[in-house]
């Protein structure tokens, strides 16, 4: 996260950009946004990694569905 922060600042201070607080904490709004991309994608391949295990049958199904299942549903 600090590297998307430091980046969006920086950006904004060769750009010349930051002359008051709101500057400031426009460039760290939009670092932060920066950062959503990532994580989603993170948790999306997380989700679709465990979802075939809610649907399986046989050995073993009924104790990974109780542990895959907290993780998809929260």
């Amino acid at each position: 996260m600090p590297i998307y922060l430091d980046h969006s600042y920086s950006d904004r201070m060769r750009a010349g950009s930051i002359n008051t607080l709101s500057d400031i904490d426009g460039a760290i709004e939009h670092g932060a946004v920066e950062r959503v991309r990532p994580k989603m994608m993170t948790v999306m391949a997380i989700m679709a990694g465990l979802v075939p295990i809610l649907w399986s049958q046989g050995t073993g199904a009924d104790v990974m569905k109780r542990i895959a299942a907290p993780m998809v549903g929260g």
